[in-house]
């Protein structure tokens, strides 16, 4: 099926057979990892083989002197957490999710509630009144179209109580929506840090269990072990008397296998703390090193400068980045420059796919040299939608239009995992 009004660029995007098509929709035996595009926030939306749903952080952080670099998309007339969900409804016939996994407090990966403005400069959040009760943007306006069966955040069951400078997201949104679900039979459980198989399929997970696996890495600071156990980094850190983190250290992190294929997915994950003896530990790399390679890795805190340092993409060694992007300064030049470095990959180059590109960026990297193989397609803003095929073999990578609610491919990737 062809959608029309392509734009006169379309014949420099990468070339597929499926460019200037609807994206196909999901079929039984595939893993489908939707990155979804708004301006204002990080997505993920994933279809796991048996058709069971998870939505992984849903943002909505609103800053009005970022739009001329990062547009709202489709449009300013509704709200990032709508988009998300009239997005969700595209793809996914179901009224109920599976799962609703948040990775840390912060608005741009779980919307807010009405706040102090005074308290938030440079932020103008956008939020709706529901009648049924629930105020906010973000999870509140999925919550609006979709139930949701089961729930994991990097806290659970003592939300907020750890030390952190920044975790009023959940206070002033999610909370009021976590209530009311649970009310309703949502089933909450603590995140259970180096489980195989906590998340698991819900559908038909017998056909799939030699091939598909879900490992729980890290959150809240602590991460596995890699056998039994576990080891809490920041117990060690404030024990010695490092520095106050924020949510993004503390973010949820797990890694997603199909036959060959494996995907990671940290949040925000990203810094440096401090060990018993007083050196820098790079938890970031820790966690890597637990993943293990993968085909496909969203990347840390946007990339940004703190995040993806050389630790964690040695170990990762991912075939394809892909960053969510909301803000003009994410995708920082030192990390782009290790997630596309030939030597830190084995001398095989990476890819690096953003939803956005900020024209200030694109300019910066293209009179460094650095701009080469990133999809000219992405700099228009594009949903970004991993298909692996049955078995986990192969994938595609497609590149969506998220200018408009068409669902036009505008390149796709063939990759082998």
């Amino acid at each position: 099926m062809a959608c029309g009004g392509l734009p006169s660029w379309l014949a420099r995007a990468v070339e597929s057979p499926e460019t200037g098509s609807v994206l196909p929709k999901w079929k039984p035996g595939e893993l489908e990892l939707h990155f979804i595009y708004t301006g204002c926030g990080e997505n993920c939306f994933y279809r796991l083989p048996d058709g069971t749903a998870i939505l992984n952080d849903v943002g909505d952080f609103y800053r009005p002197s970022d739009l001329a670099e990062i547009p709202l998309l489709p449009s300013p007339d509704r709200i990032g957490g709508e988009w998300v969900s009239r997005y969700i409804q595209r793809v996914y016939p179901e009224k109920t999710i599976d799962y609703a996994i948040f990775s840390h407090w912060h608005a741009d990966h779980t919307g807010t509630g009405p706040i102090d403005r005074k308290k938030t400069p440079g932020a103008h959040f956008r939020y709706r009144k529901y009648p049924n009760g629930l105020a906010g943007n973000g999870i509140v306006c999925v919550a609006q179209d979709f139930s949701f069966k089961r729930y994991f955040d990097h806290q659970y069951p003592r939300q907020g109580q750890f030390k952190s400078n920044d975790w009023l997201s959940f206070e002033s949104a999610v909370k009021p929506w976590f209530k009311r679900e649970i009310e309703k039979g949502l089933i909450v459980e603590p995140f259970k840090i180096g489980a195989l198989n906590q998340i698991i399929m819900l559908r038909d997970a017998s056909k799939y269990k030699d091939v598909f696996s879900i490992r729980n890495l890290c959150a809240n600071g602590v991460a596995w072990d890699g056998g039994n156990g576990v080891h809490d980094y920041l117990a060690i850190h404030d024990k010695v008397g490092g520095k106050l983190v924020n949510e993004n250290v503390r973010s949820l992190a797990f890694v997603m296998r199909y036959g060959k294929f494996g995907y990671f997915a940290g949040g925000d994950l990203s810094g440096k703390l401090k060990n018993e003896d007083g050196s820098t530990v790079d938890y970031e790399g820790a966690v890597g090193r637990l993943a293990g390679r993968v085909s496909v890795c969203k990347t840390n805190h946007h990339g940004c400068s703190d995040a993806m340092s050389e630790g964690f993409v040695r170990a990762i060694q991912a075939q394809n980045y892909i960053s969510c992007i909301w803000c003009p300064g994410q995708v920082a030049p030192e990390t782009l420059s290790r997630m596309t470095s030939r030597e830190m990959h084995n001398d095989k180059p990476s890819v690096f796919i953003p939803t956005i590109y900020p024209s200030s960026r694109k300019a910066m990297f293209e009179k460094e040299g650095r701009f080469g193989g990133i999809p000219e397609a992405t700099r228009f803003g594009v949903h970004v939608v991993v298909k692996v095929a049955p078995g986990g073999e192969t994938y595609k990578i497609f590149l969506v239009d998220a200018r408009d609610e068409s669902m036009c491919v505008l390149g796709c990737l063939d990759c082998k995992a």
